[in-house]
């Protein structure tokens, strides 16, 4: 697991893990895709509320780089003290990928907007461990 803490000014206590792990791999029109999954954990230890906005990731493959940017219909609201998991799914072309993310957020006390970054995710296909 890897976390790390948020400190932006007067907004602090956001902490962020992730895991990750392999599904499976499968042929789709004759193309190999494999299939991954992160779940990150966001704790707000801070004393304001916070609200997640949006999510920004970039997937960084082999051969080429994807960017994708998801709006949350249903806003999240994390109190004091309360963490919150989000799933992502992952479905790439090569064996290895490194994922960058951030979180756009708003302190409900103050109405500052801010970035929370992840830690970088790298996914690897058990075959390049061994």
């Amino acid at each position: 697991m890897i976390k790390k803490i948020t400190n932006v000014n007067n907004i602090k206590g956001i902490r962020i893990s992730v895991k990750t792990s392999f599904k499976k791999s499968f042929l789709k029109k004759n193309k190999l895709f494999h299939s991954f999954q992160s779940s990150i954990t966001i704790y707000n230890f801070g004393k304001s509320q916070i609200q997640i906005l949006s999510n920004y990731k970039s997937i960084l493959e082999l051969f080429f780089k994807k960017n994708t940017h998801l709006r949350f219909s249903k806003k999240p609201l994390l109190k004091p003290g309360e963490k919150i998991k989000i799933y992502f799914n992952h479905l790439l072309k090569s064996r290895a990928a490194i994922i960058n993310v951030y979180f756009s957020m708003i302190s409900l006390n103050n109405s500052k907007i801010f970035k929370a970054h992840v830690p970088s995710i790298k996914l690897t296909h058990p075959e390049i461990l061994n």
